[in-house]
């Protein structure tokens, strides 16, 4: 397996998203905010058949990612098919927190079985130490207790990018990369934060690379997310999307 070095690295995407180099191809992870996810969507959010998620940022992916092309390697063709009956483990942290909000309600089991299929094959890990890990590094960058020991809250309010990066980094030490979606109101909204971690899946380091298509004005939008705004069926969706931007548009006068 080759090192990030000559050109392999991981990406991780939480809605809050997160970039990992590896010295082996590596899965990269996102996480996602998901109050930003539920305002951008047309259709809104519904709760997951499962149950309530956490009011935290998600896994969104875990990939492979080759930095010499600056692009996720996807669907290696030496990968073990998706087991769900595998994950029984860890069934409560994945459900909590690499969740679908997706309407009509979904059980989660496609999305993992797409992560799985898309970039965990690649990830050189069996399928259990491949969530665990993603779930694992989610809890150990704690984006959201990193911004809020700087005073920067799911609010509505409107923070500089600048520092919601140096509030990160002040907390683990590297800056990440932060990914920005069209907001409320001709506003932008913090979505994604990346960041990268060495091959033990413990240690954060500096990006070799970012992708390129991140992008964020000065300021952004760090949209609330509460349980409370999930709809537990897809045609109350479109209401509850009504009243969420109004609350919006009233708090960023």
């Amino acid at each position: 397996m080759r090192n990030w070095i000559t050109g392999r690295s991981s990406l991780v995407t939480l809605s809050f998203s997160q970039m990992m180099p590896d010295l082996r191809p590596n899965p990269s992870r996102d996480k996602q905010w998901p109050g930003a996810y539920c305002q951008d969507s047309d259709y809104g959010c519904c709760v997951p058949k499962y149950g309530y998620p956490a009011e935290d940022f998600f896994v969104e992916s875990f990939q492979t990612f080759d930095l010499s092309i600056n692009k996720p390697i996807v669907r290696c063709s030496n990968g073990k098919p998706f087991d769900a009956n595998k994950l029984e483990k860890i069934e409560n942290n994945i459900n909590h927190y690499w969740s679908n909000l997706k309407c009509p309600p979904t059980d989660g089991v496609n999305t993992w079985r797409s992560a799985w299929n898309s970039y965990g094959v690649c990830s050189g890990l069996e399928q259990l130490d491949y969530f665990k890990a993603a779930l694992n590094m989610r809890k150990q960058a704690d984006i959201l207790g990193a911004l809020a020991e700087q005073g920067i809250s799911p609010d509505y309010k409107l923070y500089a990018t600048e520092r919601i990066r140096r509030a990160v980094e002040q907390k683990l030490g590297v800056a990440p990369g932060l990914q920005c979606r069209d907001g409320p109101f001709g506003k932008k909204q913090l979505y994604q934060v990346y960041l990268c971690v060495d091959t033990d899946a413990k240690t954060f380091i500096k990006c070799p690379k970012l992708p390129a298509t991140l992008s964020c004005p000065a300021s952004v939008v760090f949209h609330p997310f509460y349980t409370w705004m999930l709809n537990s069926t897809a045609t109350a969706a479109s209401g509850f999307e009504s009243k969420l931007l109004l609350l919006t548009e009233t708090m960023l006068k």
